[in-house]
């Protein structure tokens, strides 16, 4: 019995070491977990921060690029102006109107030229029929010579931007001849 009982307690001081061991095994793990847990958490802290560091980045960048949007465009401008005030100081040096007329003529041509560059370009509406998404209709006049609804006459040109108008051109249409209406509705009264 005495032997049993001492075969018992080394048996229980072996179980005890062994639990002790697993024990202290459990808590390393645990601290181990726990240390990743806060490795973990600072890596997220740490994106989270990037993410709004970046996200605030991006704001600012769109504002820039918002806020200067125009500026390559006058920047181009800048000489159309330039050459206007040296064709006003010309013009009032000399009595050559045909000179000033060929000098704004090539000052025209050179801001078309750069509006064309940004993808600006007018539009002809002559002969074409009215459309309200294209032309505005300024006036309408009767015609012999045309079609109802064909457009005669270009007050304003309109322009495009890309494949977007961005102003429709002013124009004259034709409408019927009041003869003509008269003589269309006794023909089919008729």
């Amino acid at each position: 019995m005495l032997i049993e009982k001492e075969h018992r307690a080394e048996e229980e001081k072996g179980e005890n070491k062994r639990k002790d061991e697993l024990i202290e095994e459990m808590r390393k793990e645990l601290e181990k977990a726990h240390e990743q847990i806060k490795d973990y958490t600072d890596k997220y802290i740490r994106a989270l921060a990037d993410m709004d560091n970046q996200r605030k980045r991006m704001m600012k960048d769109k504002e820039e690029i918002i806020k200067y949007a125009n500026e390559r465009l006058i920047v181009s401008i800048l000489p159309v102006i330039d050459n206007f005030g040296r064709a006003i100081s010309a013009g009032e040096n000399t009595d050559n109107v045909e000179k000033i007329v060929h000098g704004v003529r090539l000052i025209l041509k050179q801001l078309e030229d750069i509006l064309e560059k940004e993808g600006v370009q007018s539009f002809n509406s002559i002969g074409e029929i009215f459309d309200p998404y294209k032309h505005e209709a300024y006036l309408a006049i009767e015609s012999k010579e045309h079609k109802p609804s064909t457009i005669i006459d270009e007050i304003e040109k309109g322009y495009v931007l890309k494949d977007k108008i961005i102003r429709p051109a002013r124009v004259t249409v034709a409408k019927q001849d009041e003869e003509k209406k008269e003589d269309d509705k006794n023909g089919s009264e008729g």
